[in-house]
């Protein structure tokens, strides 16, 4: 138990970590620079990284789930 919650709670970091970096990227000046680059092209492309690497593991793991329960499915029918 103790595991999936703290799973799901970095799974939850995660999201708002990626979501608030990709918004403060939107909401910041363009004439920031960090080291000659802009700052607001970094934290969009970090934050919206993030989100993406999310959305990929969270399809994973819904594609994943459903193909076990599918497995799972198939023999306990062939058993009966």
């Amino acid at each position: 138990m103790a595991d999936t919650l703290t799973e799901l709670s970095q799974r939850n970091e995660a999201f708002w970590i990626g979501l608030a970096l990709f918004l403060l990227g939107v909401i910041t000046p363009e004439t920031f620079l960090l080291g000659g680059i802009e700052l607001t092209r970094v934290l969009i492309w970090l934050g919206g990284g993030i989100l993406l690497l999310r959305v990929l593991v969270g399809i994973y793991r819904i594609l994943r789930t459903t193909a076990e329960a599918g497995v799972f499915g198939y023999r306990e029918g062939k058993t009966e």
